[in-house]
């Protein structure tokens, strides 16, 4: 019997039928699987039509309801049926007979391009060959460097390398990216990057290559196989329900290849790292590690998933659910590395509590020592050296490399004083038996040291690039070193606070086991090229290393509407434009519960909410430690930039971005104080708002008033 394939392009577009669609679409699926192809083409329901003559003859349009239609790809062969598009039914047969389905057959892939537009844009172009200016002469063509047969040689076809050398500008090239072959088209934008030709061979070519071998030009069913990163192969209907209908997004529950190689891999011989940009995929591959290893315990294994807050842990537990049946579940804990420590320490001290006003505490003994220095340098200093690198004598603070990274320069007597006022606040923790994090973090990496048993076998850590030094020693401790002790993801880009580790120095070991993820499966190629300015001019180090981050692009498999971006002149404006644009998604055929609006503060989140409500919308205050964003809602959620870590919603208002509030100055060390502080501030609040765009999947909208974040790309 024929199988279907299913394409990317078509989960954004199933979020927007309604339910009695989405299950005569399903019904339809079903058909494709079981029916001949003879009996699939003269099916009297689905009115399978083939464009006029001319047009790709593979493509074949079919019936979902009155209002859809579907767009699909049928070789000859009837083997594979890949659904192509899901469209509104006066939109399908243009979009259909636009473009052109051709397989790479340098790099065994099936590619889609806008053929219309091509030729369209050949017309316009007289002179579509460029003439390669001679030497000395300055270059006319953005590809000029690079011969035709280096780039025949990266997969690019004749039609392809024609257009490219009528090209004079990365700008121009992006301006075309969604007509043209997406494997192509990412080849071109490497090269635009100015990365060399083997390295493109290497990173991006070599990858798609199938193991079967070559695949000839006319083979579209292997070449549908193995375009493994916008494709998938579904065997069955429940993989069918779950990759079009499952409450955990269809390319948040798949795996693509290298995933699962990760996910699923026998055995690390010790700690792997997993990271990647946003939408990669880095969460549901832990996931999926906890699922693997779960299933391989030994009688008395358990297994620990963490993260770095209730909320993030909250949403584990629920997407582990969907993975995992209860037995299995029984034997994985999911709590904040936090969590741990409390709960390690009040086995041995029941009587010890958590203290949450640390920052509090440090400003009393600042003013009682009469230290030169605001209290939160005294405070800084506690948690980014001597907690940091386990400081616990005056000597060790003393030595010349302890503060290594902190700018401001202190004598010895200073040093002195410095050291005398933080022991004098962690004695007064310990004599009120009130302990905050970082200590209940020292104390449970001291009691489980001594432990001979260990409380787990395996520790998966999700959001890793967030975690202190001290947690990480706790997580370290809480598993004996050995195969497949220690998973980590993360990405750098995302860190929101100013914690930075050394693996190497915490005893984690990961070399020659780190792994990129490259491939974005959830925002759309405007949002995620666009909010990658955000971070312009950053230099991301390597999660858990001092070095530079290995350069690669994050790429996405799905097409959409630019950012909106709207400066208003004052609030209130910004406050009726931002429900103005709500409306309007909610015209389009959003839910309420798939639109989320962030803020910077809880104050301006509570105005929103207050704003939106009073002109008739659906709105509710998120908090991601109480409510489930796998829910169904009736309601548009509003929370904090802080708040909506993790989360994904269909359409993101990132309102208030603002110069004051973003950077938000109080909350950033004075450059006077230390340098080197002040950078480390303004690069979480920038990563804060990356964060809060890269939520979108498919549609972000980003206002202010006043003067605009400098942050913000104009």
């Amino acid at each position: 019997m024929p199988q279907l394939a299913i394409d990317a392009t078509c989960l954004p577009q199933y979020d927007k039928l309604d339910r009695p669609t989405r299950e005569r679409l399903l019904a339809v699926t079903r058909k494709f699987r079981e029916l001949s192809f003879d009996a699939l083409m003269s099916h009297p329901d689905l009115r399978i039509q083939r464009l006029p003559a001319g047009q790709d003859p593979r493509i074949r349009t079919f019936r979902i309801s009155d209002a859809w239609t579907g767009v699909m790809l049928a070789p000859e062969s009837g083997e594979t049926f890949l659904l192509v598009h899901l469209l509104p039914r006066e939109r399908a047969d243009e979009w259909a007979g636009d473009q052109r389905h051709d397989v790479n057959t340098v790099m065994g892939t099936l590619e889609r391009r806008d053929a219309a537009a091509l030729e369209r844009a050949g017309d316009d172009k007289p002179d579509e060959r460029v003439e390669r200016p001679q030497e000395g002469d300055a270059a006319a063509g953005l590809f000029d460097d690079i011969g035709d047969h280096d780039l025949r040689r990266l997969g690019i076809d004749s039609e392809i390398l024609d257009f490219c050398r009528s090209l004079s500008s990365v700008s121009e090239l992006e301006h075309w990216g969604p007509t043209l072959p997406q494997d192509q088209y990412e080849v071109l934008v490497e090269l635009a990057q100015g990365h060399s030709v083997e390295r493109v061979m290497r990173e991006v070519v070599e990858p798609r290559r199938p193991s079967v071998g070559a695949v000839a030009a006319d083979d579209y069913d292997t070449a549908i196989r193995n375009t493994r990163e916008r494709v998938i192969v579904v065997n069955d209907d429940q993989e069918i329900e779950d990759v079009l209908a499952g409450e955990f997004n269809a390319w948040r529950i798949y795996l693509h290849p290298k995933q699962r190689e990760l996910a699923y891999r026998p055995r690390f011989n010790g700690p792997a790292k997993v990271s990647g940009g946003p939408g990669t995929g880095k969460t549901v591959v832990a996931l999926h590690r906890v699922k693997h290893l779960a299933e391989h315990l030994p009688l008395d294994g358990r297994v620990l998933l963490t993260s770095f807050t209730n909320a993030l842990v909250e949403s584990l537990k629920r997407n582990l659910a969907l993975l995992l049946p209860a037995e299995l579940i029984a034997d994985v804990d999911v709590v904040t590395a936090d969590k741990l420590a409390l709960d390690v320490v009040k086995e041995e001290r029941p009587e010890v509590r958590l203290r949450s006003d640390t920052r509090g505490l440090f400003a009393n003994i600042a003013r009682r020592h009469r230290l030169p220095w605001p209290a939160d340098f005294v405070y800084q200093e506690y948690r980014h050296v001597v907690m940091a690198q386990e400081i616990g004598t005056l000597e060790g603070y003393l030595d010349p490399d302890a503060r290594r990274g902190r700018s401001t320069p202190l004598t010895v007597d200073q040093r002195r004083d410095v050291w005398h006022a933080i022991s004098d606040a962690r004695a007064m923790m310990r004599q009120t038996r009130q302990l905050p994090a970082l200590e209940l973090h020292a104390e449970a990496t001291r009691i489980l040291a001594d432990r001979t048993d260990k409380p787990y076998t395996n520790v998966v850590v999700d959001e890793a690039q967030d975690l202190h030094p001290v947690q990480w020693r706790t997580l370290r401790a809480a598993v004996p070193p050995g195969p497949n002790d220690m998973f980590i993801a993360g990405d750098n880009r995302q860190r929101i606070y100013d914690s930075t580790v050394s693996f190497k120095r915490l005893g984690i070991r990961i070399v020659g086991r780190s792994y990129p993820l490259r491939v974005n499966y959830r925002t759309t190629t405007e949002i995620l090229t666009w909010a990658n300015e955000i971070m312009r001019g950053q230099e991301v180090n390597e999660l858990g290393e001092s070095v530079p981050e290995p350069a690669g692009s994050t790429r996405s498999v799905l097409r959409g509407d630019p950012p909106e971006l709207y400066g208003a002149p004052d609030e209130a404006a910004e406050l009726e434009a931002l429900a103005e644009r709500v409306r309007r998604w909610l015209a389009d055929g959003i839910a309420p519960g798939d639109v989320c609006v962030t803020t910077r503060t809880n104050r301006i989140r509570d105005l929103v909410v207050r704003h939106l409500r009073d002109r008739e919308l659906p709105v509710a205050v998120f908090n991601p430690r109480e409510h489930a964003v796998t829910e169904a809602s009736d309601t548009i959620r509003v929370t904090t930039m802080h708040g909506v870590k993790g989360l994904e919603f269909r359409a993101i208002a990132v309102f208030g971005a603002t110069a004051d509030a973003l950077p938000k100055m109080d909350h950033v060390t004075s450059a006077d104080l230390d340098e080197q502080q002040h950078a480390a501030d303004l690069a979480a609040q920038r990563s804060l708002l990356y964060v809060a765009c890269t939520r979108a999947r498919e549609s972000l909208y980003v206002s202010w008033h006043g003067p605009p974040s400098p942050f913000l790309p104009m």
